[in-house]
């Protein structure tokens, strides 16, 4: 890491994570607020993995399709969380559709390792939303999240960077306070099992 600021941080493990990680950069402005996903890397996933399905259900709703899915998603995750849906799929007119694959035991199966590498993981930074924390004037406090990891379009995991060099040098225990203090619970992409599933506190030398 050349820097000594936390966009320097961030641009560390982005340069990390793709390419040989495995994953792919994607736009904060990719990130649908009201649903806390990333509706095209969900709806892309699906095309790719599970055509047969999503061409059965598009000539029944046309162009209603993503729209419908995404709703059906985000009905299931709110019923059931994130856990259950990156396990067992979740269903959509009566059709089942997955949203994980998960490494096969053996590469004796190409289906099923085809299934695998049509996983989608990506890293996105500086997500924002309006959260339901107000300010003290009562106006609506804008949420940025430093690192935003996904899973086919589904936020699994989130991350507050912080550098302790340079010129305002903070650490792993300032993220922490910061989740605690000014991130709510109530917020979408933060509620129990609902979307990411875990938050890290780090800085470059310790993870919380």
């Amino acid at each position: 890491m050349s820097g000594h600021t936390e966009s320097d941080f961030e641009t560390a493990i982005e340069a990390g994570l793709l390419g040989a990680g495995g994953y792919a950069s994607r736009s904060p402005t990719a990130y649908d607020e009201a649903m806390a996903l990333f509706p095209d890397d969900v709806t892309g996933f699906l095309k790719d993995s599970q055509a047969a399905k999503w061409a059965q259900l598009e000539a029944l709703l046309g162009s209603k399709t993503a729209a419908t899915v995404l709703d059906s998603l985000a009905k299931e995750l709110d019923v059931k969380g994130t856990l259950h849906v990156l396990r067992y799929g979740f269903k959509c007119y009566g059709k089942t559709f997955r949203l994980a694959y998960f490494r096969p035991n053996s590469g004796m199966n190409p289906e099923a390792a085809a299934s695998y590498a049509a996983n989608r993981l990506t890293i996105t930074r500086q997500v924002a939303f309006n959260s339901v924390m107000k300010k003290a004037d009562g106006k609506n406090r804008r949420c940025i999240i430093d690192v935003t990891l996904s899973l086919n379009g589904l936020p699994v995991a989130t991350a507050e960077l912080k550098n302790n060099l340079g010129s305002s040098p903070q650490r792993a225990s300032d993220a922490v306070r910061q989740y605690c203090d000014t991130r709510d619970e109530r917020d979408l992409l933060f509620v129990f099992k609902k979307r990411a599933l875990v938050h890290f506190a780090v800085d470059p030398d310790e993870v919380w």
